[in-house]
């Protein structure tokens, strides 16, 4: 079972939320089912969404095809997700990332706040 909050649910100090970051907690393998993320994202005029996290041919692509359905551009971080082995991982990006997103790593992306 999943904590909503403790032990491994918790942030680590250098992904910590700042003042102005929204936040949405996850429910299940989609990031989108059951939470208020398109809400907060159409509220903020948001049309991007970089992805990263854990289980590459799991959470992550139900979470990009979904965003890509609901017409955001999606760019995924290759070096920042992975899969329960590295040939899932690889796997997912050939055959399912290419048609609904951006792949890229996070080297060469720019964040600004």
């Amino acid at each position: 079972a999943f904590q909503e909050s403790g032990g491994s649910a918790d942030f680590i100090d250098s992904m910590k939320p700042v003042d102005g970051d929204l936040i949405c907690a996850k429910k299940g393998l989609c990031a989108f089912f059951g939470t208020d993320l398109g809400d907060l994202l159409e509220k903020n005029g948001i049309d991007t969404i970089i992805l990263a996290g854990f289980l590459t041919n799991c959470c992550i692509e139900s979470t990009m095809r979904t965003a890509y359905e609901k017409g955001y551009k999606v760019i995924t971080l290759f070096d920042c997700c992975c899969a329960a082995s590295i040939d899932a991982h690889e796997s997912s990006f050939k055959h399912s990332f290419e048609m609904f997103s951006i792949r890229t790593t996070s080297n060469l992306v720019e964040f600004s706040s």
